[in-house]
């Protein structure tokens, strides 16, 4: 049973560890795979920061807190998100999308981060409330497959509703920018990642979010991601060979980002 339990635990973390990757690259990637000229339609970023706790459910029915996510918008369309593991190795990263298409990716431990050029729509950059967040200001879904609605619920005191998509659901306050207040992912088997909510705080957000440290050393996003995974990867027979298959899953963004970064 207790092998069980550490695989168990293993299995979620490395979900986790994708996940992660994803979100570092997802708004950036999806912008660019969708974007076309359009006239924007009106409608604009409703600043605010949102900042959610992180809990890992396992089949024995035990959890481990996991971190905080933190996402704020501003009012000119700019955006970052941030997420602050807990626990040994932790990871630190912090993702920064500004309204002039300049995209930045932090390793705070690593002090490295990665930097490239994406065209944007800032219609695009945010759910419309009147769509019951599904939409982007731009008028099309905000997540391709569009989610599905599935009702309103009061969460924390907001009035959000509920979209799903495959193994996630989110809540999103319709009153305040569509911010997200909590969200799960149902991985099977009994493993579930939940965030919910700490704090909402409407208006501008701190600006230090937006600061890119001067001494962080700028390298490819495989550089920046398999940094930390040489530090927070298992030791074991094969340790190695995963990352070796990170590294592999990697060269897509490697190639993307060679491609887009900003002239000096």
């Amino acid at each position: 049973m207790i092998n069980m339990h550490v695989e168990s635990r293993t299995m979620l973390k490395w979900a986790l560890v994708l996940v992660l990757i994803g979100v570092a690259v997802f708004m950036g990637h999806l912008i660019h795979s969708r974007m076309r000229a359009q006239e924007v339609r009106a409608g604009g970023p409703i600043p605010y920061t949102v900042i959610l706790r992180e809990t890992l459910y396992y089949p024995n029915g035990t959890s481990t807190v996991a971190g905080e996510y933190t996402q704020a918008v501003r009012s000119d369309g700019s955006f970052v998100w941030r997420y602050a593991e807990i626990g040994g190795h932790a990871l630190r990263e912090r993702g920064i999308q500004f309204a002039s298409g300049v995209e930045v990716t932090i390793d705070e431990i690593g002090n490295t981060k990665s930097t490239q050029m994406i065209r944007t729509n800032l219609a695009r950059m945010q759910r419309d409330p009147s769509s019951k967040c599904v939409n982007s200001f731009a008028g099309e879904p905000f997540m391709s497959p569009p989610e599905v609605f599935s009702g309103e619920e009061t969460v924390a005191g907001y009035r959000t509703v509920k979209l799903a998509q495959g193994v996630a659901t989110g809540w999103y306050a319709v009153d305040c920018g569509c911010a997200m207040v909590k969200s799960r992912h149902d991985w099977g088997g009994g493993s579930v990642t939940e965030k919910n909510l700490v704090a909402l705080i409407p208006g501008e957000p701190d600006a230090a979010l937006f600061d890119v440290p001067a001494t962080a050393k700028e390298v490819p996003p495989s550089e920046r991601i398999l940094g930390s995974a040489k530090k927070r990867i298992r030791p074991g027979p094969d340790a190695e060979e995963r990352l070796r298959r990170l590294a592999e899953q990697l060269r897509v963004y490697d190639e993307y980002y060679y491609k887009h970064r900003p002239k000096q």
